[in-house]
């Protein structure tokens, strides 16, 4: 039955507003990689964050020392009248104003009416409609993003989404900020003492760089941020029809991630494994999925090895605008489902394509190279492959088999899941994504688990 024209309209204008929200938050994420200071972070919060949502007012405040106060730091709109300056900056005491009372309660809010709101503080002009959301660091309020409007109902409630992912990457970028600065400082003690007290001092900056690591890598991005990059599971189910992922990540968020795009009667399907730990993780997962929309739809690239030539070239470029070497990248299998005939082509980086076909488990095997700054990179093998009705594909990051389990607490191993998958195959899609949950489960008992875990499987 064809969907109805209105909700057809309403499903595309959603779609365009998760998009454009996408590509906010990947230049944000791209622009916030290059901030070396405070005053970097917040005014790339309000000049290419706030600014690209087309919001016509923007405040960001940071809480000062003693917590006592909400200070006016960044601002784009009427506060911002030249340059990087703020005309007539005020202070709120937490619980002051709408700001100050997100800042105590650590919840965004949105006022729909800003008369009938008691709490509303007029700094520069009054404005009918406010939004507000903490930045919250390790359950420290760090400040707080504030934007009016002059109209009433402005706001959507999907636009406190949006700002409270900005507001938590905004959180970690500040306390990396932090840290590195006061690693600067420490280093420049070190060379005014260095004849005197140097071996006390290069344990002293060990150890804060030690902590600095291990804040860095226990930091974890809202849940929000891969489920605004992620498919939602009708997305899902209606680009890939009879299909199944199981997607369990090891943390709050994960470096893993799945895609799929439906274009010029190609459907394409990936499942990427991103490198990097915590912050840095969670930012390539963010650059790399926005390069994979790119190479499909701004360039207009439709073979998966040349898709993927395109990706790395993206994700490169974007790493390149930091001063510091970033490594990170992702390994990817990515798939593209010609719809008007069994035909399938892929290519891979270090995740391969398994295929069950009639009994028999075959491999096509990714090129061992990643989606990243590599020293001898080369181009990405393509396969075509012909399909047959019943053929059953897979598609999974090294998660499940690395997980440690069993009587013995030893690794499942790949050999394990490929047995598994060759004994599921030929059973209904849910079927098989309730058994492979479970067998994970079971072997991992009471142990941790290790990795992100994600695994596509797709009936012909």
């Amino acid at each position: 039955m064809p969907m109805d024209p209105v909700k057809q309209d309403e499903l595309l204008e959603g779609l365009r507003k998760k998009e454009r929200y996408l590509e906010v938050i990947y230049h944000f994420a791209s622009v916030l990689l290059e901030a070396q200071t405070i005053e970097d972070v917040v005014w790339s919060v309000a000049k290419n964050a706030i600014a690209k949502l087309g919001y016509q007012d923007c405040v960001v405040y940071l809480m000062n020392d003693d917590g006592k106060h909400l200070i006016q730091r960044a601002a784009h709109g009427p506060k911002n009248p030249v340059a990087l300056d703020i005309k007539n900056p005020i202070r709120l005491k937490p619980g002051q104003g709408v700001v100050g009372a997100v800042a105590l309660s650590r919840k965004g809010e949105i006022i729909p009416d800003t008369s009938k709101d008691p709490r509303y503080v007029i700094d520069d002009d009054m404005r009918l409609s406010e939004i507000a959301v903490p930045i919250i660091h390790a359950g420290q309020v760090l400040g707080v993003i504030d934007s009016e409007h002059e109209e009433r109902d402005f706001y959507p409630p999907e636009d406190l989404q949006i700002l409270e992912t900005i507001a938590s990457m905004t959180a970690t970028k500040l306390v990396q900020t932090k840290d590195h600065e006061k690693l600067l400082e420490l280093q420049e003690h070190l060379q005014q003492l260095v004849q005197e007290r140097t071996s006390e001092l290069e344990e002293a900056l060990l150890k804060v760089q030690k902590q600095k690591s291990e804040i860095t890598d226990s930091i974890h991005y809202a849940r929000r941020i891969q489920a605004a990059i992620l498919p939602s599971d009708r997305i899902f189910k209606e680009n890939l029809g009879e299909s199944f992922i199981l997607y369990k990540p090891k943390d709050i968020v994960a470096g893993d991630f799945y895609w799929t795009e439906l274009t010029d009667n190609h459907l394409f399907f990936a499942v990427a494994d991103c490198t990097g730990h915590g912050v840095p993780g969670a930012m390539v997962s963010v650059v790399c999925h926005a390069a994979l929309n790119r190479a499909v739809k701004e360039f207009q690239l439709r073979r998966p090895a040349e898709i993927l030539e395109k990706v790395r070239e993206l994700v490169i470029a974007t790493f390149e605008k930091s001063d510091e070497v970033v490594m990170d990248g992702m390994d990817i299998g990515l798939c593209s489902l010609h719809v008007n005939k069994r035909e399938l082509e892929y290519a891979g980086a270090y995740i391969s394509l398994h295929l069950v076909r009639k009994g028999e488990l075959m491999e096509i095997k990714a090129d061992r190279q990643p989606i990243a700054k590599f020293t001898d990179h080369r181009p990405f093998s393509n396969h075509v492959l012909s399909l047959e009705k019943g053929d059953t594909i897979y598609l999974f990051s090294d998660g499940f088999a690395d997980q440690f389990g069993g009587a013995t607490g030893k690794k499942l191993r790949i050999k394990v899941l490929k047995s598994m998958l060759l004994g599921l195959a030929g059973k209904p899609a849910d079927e098989q994504k309730k058994e492979l949950e479970k067998q994970f489960e079971n072997w991992k008992g009471k142990l941790d688990q290790v990795d992100d875990v994600t695994l596509l499987g797709l009936i012909i």
